[in-house]
């Protein structure tokens, strides 16, 4: 494999995680989206992403929630939980923390201020 053959496999495994955010993926579920074994997956993946499948994966549920905190305040933190895959607004909020270091609802509150403050 060549270098463009590593950024396919990247690129698709990003549209895969894209796709399936509200569902629990596994490196076996993403191993066989791209006809690798997990072993290689993995090794590949994180060589090439610079973070394992689960940072990235974590991290761009994270963004995407993030977004739509911002951008949607009817919808309840609970709901968006859910949506990214989460069983529960308590484990969702405990990720959420440990990766924006504020809570859902602080960072919610944060994004308000910002808009009213324009």
């Amino acid at each position: 494999m060549n270098f463009d053959d590593y950024t396919r496999l990247i690129n698709k495994t990003e549209d895969y995680i894209e796709i399936n955010l509200g569902k629990q993926i596994t490196l076996s579920d993403a191993a066989k989206n791209v006809n690798f074994s997990e072993y290689h997956f993995h090794r590949l993946f994180s060589k090439y992403s610079n973070e394992t499948l689960k940072q990235f994966i974590t991290r761009i549920k994270m963004e995407r929630s993030a977004i739509y905190l911002a951008t949607y305040s009817k919808i309840s933190i609970t709901e968006i939980a859910y949506k990214y895959g989460y069983n529960s607004s308590s484990s969702y909020n405990k990720a959420f923390k440990k990766h924006f270091g504020m809570s859902p609802t602080e960072f919610r509150k944060e994004q308000e201020r910002k808009r009213n403050n324009k």
